[in-house]
């Protein structure tokens, strides 16, 4: 809410009654009426993450070091900008790497090796959407900054819904990748 003054209160009466007196008063009204304006608009654009530009939503990224996609929905980034102090406190473990890519995705999950038998250290994400190059591409790069630096994310799995998912493997002995196709069923 912008405050406004009322120059009576402001001014003594003997300065309102001369007519250059009063005409000063209502062009410092209008100043300071300017000027609240204008506070509220960079307050808003500093501090509230509903309200503020797409622009300093990328530079709060930048000042928080937070994980952030430039290219995404601006709605996205608010959410990301809003959790960032909260999702910081998580790096490093598989609930911030969750938290990460279901604010992209939606749903989002991430097994760790004893959940599907797999190598010490390793995980698998599970996420809802279909498979592209670009969707497989900016997990990749979202879990290595998430990650802890020992995790090794072993298989990515696009849950499509009703279409089917692919889930790629990589195979440590013959550096060979293997695409299944499957259908996920709860």
């Amino acid at each position: 809410m912008i405050q406004t003054y009322d120059i009576n209160r402001i001014f003594p009466r003997f300065i309102l009654q001369d007519k250059n007196g009063y005409a000063i008063a209502k062009a410092l009204q209008a100043g300071l009426d300017y000027f609240l304006a204008r506070s509220k608009v960079a307050l808003d654009t500093i501090l509230d993450v509903d309200e503020m530009p797409e622009w300093r939503l990328d530079e709060l990224a930048w000042e928080y070091n937070c994980l952030y996609d430039y290219n995404a929905d601006v709605d996205i980034k608010r959410e990301w900008i809003r959790d960032a102090v909260k999702n910081y406190q998580l790096h490093g473990t598989a609930e911030g790497v969750r938290q990460y890519l279901k604010t992209y995705f939606g749903e989002s999950r991430v097994d760790e090796f004893w959940e599907f038998g797999g190598d010490p250290g390793e995980f698998n994400v599970t996420v809802t959407g279909l498979r592209s190059d670009e969707n497989e591409a900016w997990i990749r790069k979202a879990v290595e900054k998430a990650k802890n630096v020992r995790s090794v994310l072993a298989n990515i799995v696009f849950n499509g819904g009703e279409s089917a998912c692919e889930v790629e493997c990589a195979v440590v002995d013959t550096g060979y990748s293997i695409v299944v196709d499957c259908v996920m069923y709860d």
